[in-house]
């Protein structure tokens, strides 16, 4: 019920947020996956294909970034990949945000593997 309300007024999921699975979508149609994590959570577990680029070093993307290929960003949960994907939208590309971050993606069953 509460999901119904939020829809009603305009609250729903936010716009630039994809799921595990319209991320992987994107992913395959050559969209770039960055992790936005520490080097440490990188080392732990990561997203396989997936480019490093901690959220503080967001405010200089790498020259391959180009304003017509997606960008999706992933962390641990979310709120940090919201962020960066803020950041990069600021500064005119494609960014999305992995809703609940590398959690999500490896319940969804998609690959993941240990640094």
């Amino acid at each position: 019920m509460l999901t119904w309300f939020k829809k009603l007024l305009g609250g729903g999921a936010e716009p630039h947020t994809v799921s595990a699975t319209e991320a992987q979508a994107l992913v395959q149609e050559g969209a770039f996956l960055v992790d936005v994590r520490s080097k440490a959570e990188r080392k732990a577990l990561f997203i396989p294909g997936s480019k490093h680029l901690p959220l503080e070093q967001m405010g200089t993307p790498p020259a391959s970034f180009t304003p017509d290929k997606v960008i999706v960003c992933q962390c641990a949960s979310g709120h940090r990949s919201r962020l960066a994907a803020q950041q990069l939208r600021a500064q005119g590309f494609d960014a999305r945000s992995l809703s609940g971050g590398i959690t999500a993606w490896q319940s969804a069953g998609f690959p993941v593997k240990k640094g």
